[in-house]
């Protein structure tokens, strides 16, 4: 996973990302996600930029079922359908999402009396980053662009699952 550039940057306090980060984890954990968040989403860092200010974050979600997760095709139509979606949202001057697979989670899962291991093979890393000329204007764009991933997240759901009924995966 990369690292963040220019240091960890400051955290941006605005409500608005707050909101629209709230809105992401209760739609991401919905039943209508495939998906669960892996990495807590504490909201945008800022930094300054030669064009002004940037504000990111990162987001790391793996399939909730484990038996999908090391499905690497599934991963590939996944990463695919969201960069079909995510073309045409945004601005590409002013919203930039980078995706990347990375080795999934170890956890141990309970089943009943016994503890086991579930190792998941892949997660998906995303970073979303948005330009603005004021801090204030970076963290309203970079929360507009965490809406656009989850609806493009939540559509992905849907195509996936019609995919895995279609083939009997």
């Amino acid at each position: 996973m990369p690292k963040r550039t220019g240091g960890t940057g400051a955290r941006s306090g605005d409500v608005g990302a707050g909101l629209a980060t709230k809105s992401f984890l209760a739609a991401i954990e919905s039943d209508d996600s495939l998906f669960g968040v892996v990495q807590p989403l504490a909201g945008p860092s800022t930094e300054e930029s030669p064009s002004g200010r940037v504000c990111f974050g990162d987001i790391v979600l793996e399939f909730r079922q484990a038996e999908l997760s090391g499905n690497r095709s599934l991963h590939f139509l996944l990463i695919e359908k969201l960069i079909e979606l995510l073309k045409e949202a945004g601005s590409a001057e002013t919203l930039e999402a980078t995706l990347c697979l990375t080795p999934g989670s170890i956890s141990m899962g309970d089943s009943g009396s016994e503890e086991k291991l579930i190792q998941r093979q892949f997660a998906l890393w995303i970073r979303l980053a948005a330009k603005g000329d004021s801090a204030e204007q970076a963290v309203l764009r970079w929360g507009l662009g965490l809406a656009h991933i989850q609806q493009a997240l939540l559509f992905t759901s849907r195509h996936l699952r019609l995919h895995l009924t279609q083939t009997g995966g």
